[in-house]
């Protein structure tokens, strides 16, 4: 049998899982509420957009499986810190939310960072979105839907 493996890293965009940073710092911004940040900020995430990950889904049902198997990561390559991640959200919605920087946890990750070379010459990708290019649309949509309310 041959199969194809997929490591996600952060898919973000709208629509997005509400337990996730963006729409969880928004919840908090826009209900004027404390954001909790973990390990003060100082940690990085490789943030995928979702209609990346789409293409490169599309892409490999339609191509021939050569090998029995591969194993692909699906990810911008581009670790992005937490701390200039929310200074942009805040310079965007110009809200200054109150935020308690906290510890690390023992479960967080400090770094995911995936290497996106092999699913780029794979699939002959050129490049991925970039999160803070994407911010702006992120926000007009949730201000819109306002779909995740989380507590």
């Amino acid at each position: 049998m041959k199969f194809i493996g997929l490591r996600f890293f952060t898919i973000y965009g709208t629509w997005g899982r509400p337990d996730m940073l963006i729409f969880k710092y928004l919840n908090k911004s826009f209900n004027n509420k404390t954001f909790y940040l973990n390990n003060f900020g100082n940690h990085l995430r490789d943030f995928t957009h979702i209609d990346d990950a789409s293409n490169i889904i599309d892409k490999l049902i339609k191509k021939k499986i050569k090998k029995n198997y591969n194993i692909f990561n699906i990810c911008s390559n581009n670790p992005i810190n937490i701390n200039q991640l929310i200074n942009k959200i805040d310079n965007t919605i110009k809200i200054k939310t109150k935020i308690k920087k906290i510890a690390k946890n023992n479960i967080e990750v400090l770094n995911t960072n995936g290497d996106n070379r092999k699913i780029k010459k794979y699939l002959n990708i050129k490049k991925f979105k970039n999160i803070f290019n994407e911010i702006e649309k992120i926000i007009k949509w949730y201000k819109v839907e306002k779909i995740w309310k989380l507590k």
